[in-house]
């Protein structure tokens, strides 16, 4: 990367701090982004993939700022030697100790072997770093799984007899509706399950979201069959509809 001697350079510009800044005024500017730019906190997708992006990046200036010795050869300075004579410095992997390597986690500076390594945008991660990150996106709560469940069950439920009641007598116009509307529809049931489990999310909750609409929609239909005599996902329209609910629904909840 260059820059001109005017400018700072990209990492202190992420970090908004300028190149002479101390280490305590980096660390103090470092933990100041990382609140501003949490994912966990926000909700909407865009959001929170734009606050991801940034707080990866901010990640990445810290990790080389924060360290003298990858600092100095950032801002084009004699690199520190690390062992006498000049030679690199030969570490251990910190899981396979009879593994020699010269990588390191750039988030926790854990030394890792390749079989260990996981390539990011960012550069190269331990595994463990990898689930703590992916844990800031998914916070739910043990019971969160169930009410999911029983959520989507007991909306598709009562939804499917009123759908299949309302766009059976509109004939090919039925088909009509049901492509515009079972997109809406499966956000609002994706809404209703987020709100039942306080907007948290989960490695296995679509699953168990999904599990449970299918299950209601089969009851509802027994239910119409009953009450009607007619199966209601015996019909085109109910199948369309159903189907774009649940391919509108799912990946909101993810």
């Amino acid at each position: 990367m260059t820059t001109s001697s005017t400018e700072p350079k990209e990492y202190y510009r992420i970090l908004d701090v300028s190149p002479d800044a101390s280490p305590a005024e980096i660390e103090r500017q470092y933990r100041r982004l990382v609140k501003l730019y949490a994912p966990e906190h926000v909700d909407d997708p865009d959001a929170r993939r734009y606050a991801a992006e940034k707080r990866a990046a901010v990640e990445e200036a810290y990790a080389v700022l924060s360290d003298p010795a990858r600092r100095a050869i950032y801002d084009g300075k004699p690199a520190p030697v690390a062992m006498a004579g000049g030679e690199p410095e030969v570490l251990h992997c910190a899981n396979h100790p009879n593994r020699e390597t010269m990588l390191r986690c750039n988030k926790c500076g854990k030394p890792i072997c390749m079989d260990c390594a996981v390539r990011t945008p960012v550069g190269y991660r331990c595994q463990e770093c990898i689930r703590e990150q992916q844990n800031v996106y998914f916070n739910a709560l043990a019971q969160d799984n169930l009410v999911a469940f029983v959520v989507g069950l007991v909306v598709a439920a009562i939804g499917a007899p009123l759908v299949g009641l309302l766009l059976g007598g509109f004939g090919f116009f039925g088909l009509i509706i049901a492509f515009i509307a079972g997109s809406g529809a499966g956000s609002l049931l994706a809404q209703i399950i987020r709100r039942a489990v306080g907007r948290r999310r989960g490695r296995r909750l679509p699953a168990f979201a999904l599990a449970g609409i299918i299950t209601g929609v089969l009851l509802g239909s027994v239910a119409f069959l009953l009450l009607t005599g007619v199966f209601p996902l015996f019909s085109l329209t109910m199948l369309l509809f159903t189907g774009l609910a649940i391919a509108s629904a799912y990946p909101q909840l993810r």
